[in-house]
């Protein structure tokens, strides 16, 4: 299993790395950023209060709340120490991914300035 992960994670590498390569395009600006953090954020902390109640209950929510909880990852793990007292767990928990989110759009839209057919970037 861990060899997988390895090879996906080289393969996941060398495509970010010819990504760079290329020269931005310079589609999407500032407010597109901002635009597309805040809806990350806001899916990923509605996802971690929602799975955090699904998880509680016994019966067949709980299997969607620990998926709806597995949207935070990787952020999530480190305020695992917070986990005893939930209410400190749930907003530290919203803080971090609201904060995390700005890198994840700043990685999405990095990358989607750089993807496209190389004759459009020539002209």
């Amino acid at each position: 299993m861990s060899l997988v992960l390895l090879v996906i994670l080289v393969a996941l590498a060398a495509w970010l790395w010819r990504l760079a390569m290329r020269a931005p395009r310079s589609r999407f600006g500032w407010h597109t950023l901002w635009r597309l953090a805040v809806l990350i954020g806001a899916v990923r902390i509605a996802s971690l209060w929602l799975g955090n109640v699904a998880y509680s209950d016994p019966g067949w929510p709980q299997g969607l709340g620990y998926f709806l909880l597995m949207l935070g990852l990787p952020e999530i793990y480190f305020v695992r120490s917070a986990r005893a007292d939930p209410l400190t767990w749930l907003l530290v928990g919203s803080a971090l991914l609201a904060a995390s989110s700005l890198a994840w759009a700043e990685l999405l839209l990095w990358m989607a300035n750089r993807v496209g057919p190389q004759e459009e970037r020539q002209r």
